[in-house]
């Protein structure tokens, strides 16, 4: 598995690309994702999904701008169905530029097993952030979302958030992953499970 990462749009977001042999699918897709696709073109990678780790519009901006290129199906997990709706209503409130509607094709599970490019998802539930948030471990390599990030965690203050359950996601989903188990977040540098327990001051 190789995992390509690219910080782009107005926020900034973590979009990633994970790619198994000649197959691969984008986790959290931001406005900037064009190099990605750039990236599969040239390479002539088999894009086979959109993946969301949540409905907020910057790690869904990009959906479709993928699929106009790609004919793949976009997951999101139904308790974030309604920030998906809103998304041009979020473009509005933050002030850029509207991502036109966005559909979501399939439901991502709150727990369980997916397969995506020959790889097995471990999907875990954690809200807080929002109500749909999903965090996915392939191997010993956590897609986080906005729940954990470097010495931080996720905003509680934005539609969907509670603190309290972003905490009890943290210590109960997370925390509990061996301490080499890097940690991708959507925004800023990755971590590892380990050093959030030790060092992540809202944890302590």
């Amino acid at each position: 598995m190789e995992i390509f990462t690219l910080a782009n749009g107005p926020f900034m977001v973590n979009s990633f690309l994970v790619v198994n042999g000649q197959k691969a699918f984008i986790i959290d897709p931001g406005a900037g994702i064009r190099p990605i696709l750039a990236k599969i073109q040239s390479e002539k990678l088999e894009l086979e999904a959109i993946i969301a780790t949540h409905g907020h519009i910057d790690h869904i901006d990009g959906v479709n701008t993928v699929k106009k290129q790609y004919n793949v199906p976009f997951y999101v997990n139904s308790l974030d169905s309604e920030l998906v709706q809103t998304v041009q209503m979020q473009a509005r409130m933050f002030g850029v530029p509207d991502p036109g509607r966005i559909t979501p094709d399939m439901e991502l599970p709150a727990g369980g097993e997916l397969e995506a490019a020959g790889l097995k998802l471990d999907l875990f539930h954690t809200p807080g952030h929002s109500q749909g948030s999903v965090s996915i471990l392939i191997d010993d390599v956590l897609f986080a979302g906005d729940t954990l990030f470097n010495f931080s965690i996720g905003r509680t203050d934005l539609p969907g958030g509670n603190y309290a359950q972003l905490i009890n996601s943290i210590r109960t989903k997370i925390l509990i992953l061996p301490d080499e188990t890097r940690v991708l977040s959507g925004h800023g540098p990755e971590t590892t499970v380990g050093m959030e327990r030790k060092m992540n001051p809202f944890l302590s």
